[in-house]
């Protein structure tokens, strides 16, 4: 029994690594960007496409997790799946030409969108072996991840290293954290259903859209934050980037508590009140003409969304309609959608109308997302 304990821990300890490593690959990316601009000429325009081959790929790969996961094991996916991000890095931070960091690009969005899906499995299956909420915990370290890639990078980068060398670094480090790991992802495969796909139900369906819109507020505060708060709020440009730090230092910080929270609160509880917080936070950045209030509102509506999608990821072990790896592969696959189209979505609103009205538009699908938490009882 004692042994089969100490199993379980190191478990969700790999589990935690697991997420931890995602959330860092995809940081690494971000400091890349200036210098893939240096080494490879392109316009503006082009350069948004290349963007959209990491969104394109991730939806692409996304929908065969679950037949991977159930040809291979959950350990031997997440294992090849690090391989070929460390790969993918190791492409983007030497490509010369075009064509190659399309490719690269692609390949980094589908292997992290696919590592996404299948840490999902692996996350709930761990929850429902520990009979514990943790999905809040394990998207945590996602955030950790992300900050932990970012200050290696900009620290590596900022001393003088090359951008080959700084990335050789952050991937030395993911593989090292890779091999501890990988003796505790599940060595099972998820079960084959009799059919070869189902649709998801309208349950499922609801479950991704709410997802997207999670994901959606992510993407807009990343892309459009930093330009919003030097247009209409007047912060010195330097300073822009703290719009998206503050949303990711609250989101980070709600999901450690949110575990709890759930236990104490209950889904529905999380769900609605975490949509009306968001919402409001978006609302105050909209309404106050000072930038320090405006990042009070982001702040507010990192720690709104921070826990809405573990928790609706974790809802799907509870529906009949199709195993839960298919589900899970279902409602990521279209929330992933709303990190893909949402900035470029925004992006139209804003030239018809306004930045304003574009983050109306989202304070109001955050407000559907609250409307639709008590369907979770």
């Amino acid at each position: 029994m004692h042994s089969d304990n100490d199993s379980l821990l190191f478990t969700i300890l790999s589990s935690r690594i697991g997420y931890f490593i995602a959330g860092f690959g995809l940081a690494v990316w971000a400091p890349l960007v200036p210098y893939v601009r240096l080494h490879i000429p392109m316009t503006d325009a082009t350069f948004g496409l290349l963007l959209l081959c990491i969104g394109v790929g991730s939806l692409c790969c996304m929908p065969a997790s679950a037949m991977l996961t159930n040809r291979f094991s959950i350990r031997r996916c997440l294992f090849v799946l690090t391989l070929i991000l460390l790969c993918t890095l190791l492409v983007i931070a030497t490509a010369t030409s075009l064509w190659l960091i399309g490719l690269a690009l692609f390949a980094f969005g589908g292997s992290l969108g696919v590592l996404d899906v299948v840490l999902n499995i692996q996350g709930l299956s761990v929850e429902n072996r520990a009979n514990s909420s943790m999905m809040s915990n394990f998207h945590g370290m996602f955030s950790v991840g992300t900050i932990a890639g970012a200050v290696l990078m900009i620290t590596l980068l900022t001393l003088g290293f090359s951008a080959l060398l700084s990335t050789v670094a952050a991937v030395l480090l993911i593989f090292l954290l890779s091999l501890f790991a990988v003796r505790g992802y599940l060595d099972e495969r998820t079960l084959g259903s009799s059919q070869s796909f189902i649709w998801p139900n309208a349950w499922i369906v609801l479950v991704g859209l709410m997802c997207f819109v999670v994901y959606l507020a992510e993407g807009v505060i990343l892309d459009w934050s930093a330009l919003y708060l030097i247009n209409d709020k007047q912060i010195a440009t330097a300073q822009a980037g703290l719009g998206y730090a503050s949303f990711a230092a609250m989101v980070a910080t709600g999901r450690f508590l949110g575990d709890g929270l759930v236990r104490v609160l209950g889904r529905v509880r999380i769900i609605v009140g975490g949509g009306l917080l968001a919402a409001a936070g978006i609302a105050l950045s909209i309404i106050t003409d000072h930038w320090g209030i405006a990042l009070l509102g982001y702040a507010l509506c990192g720690l709104g969304c921070a826990n809405v999608s573990p928790v609706l990821i974790s809802s799907l072990s509870q529906q009949t309609h199709m195993p839960t790896h298919l589900a899970i592969t279902a409602a990521t696959t279209i929330g992933f959608a709303g990190v893909l189209a949402g900035p470029a979505m925004m992006g139209a609103v804003a030239h018809y109308s306004s930045l304003s009205a574009a983050f109306a538009v989202l304070a109001g699908l955050l407000l559907v997302v609250a409307a639709c938490g008590p369907r979770f009882k």
